[in-house]
């Protein structure tokens, strides 16, 4: 192998993980370095989901399809109460 190709490592090197602010000693090329999630707060190894609700058009779809279904069973009760309802016959004229 060729000498003083290879970077430095750093034994004692700092990661930081900037959502839950956790601090990790990590060797590294890098003194001190910075993460967006880590092992502590990611949602796969939490099992919860903390992420940012960006509204996105899937966000969008998915609220026009709530609203449409809830629409949908308020039509559906108001369908259900006019069916209940008996239906009055109009009276027939006298003299025909």
């Amino acid at each position: 192998m060729k000498k003083g190709i290879h970077p430095k490592m750093f034994a004692d090197a700092v990661t930081t993980c900037v959502s839950c602010s956790m601090k990790f000693k990590i060797p590294s090329t890098v003194k001190e370095q910075q993460v967006e999630t880590c092992s502590n707060c990611h949602p796969v190894y939490t099992g919860e989901y903390r992420g940012l609700m960006v509204s996105g058009r899937v966000d969008r779809f998915r609220k026009v399809a709530e609203k449409s279904k809830a629409k949908q069973a308020e039509v559906k009760v108001i369908e259900e109460k006019r069916k209940a309802k008996p239906v009055l016959k109009k009276k027939e004229k006298k003299g025909k």
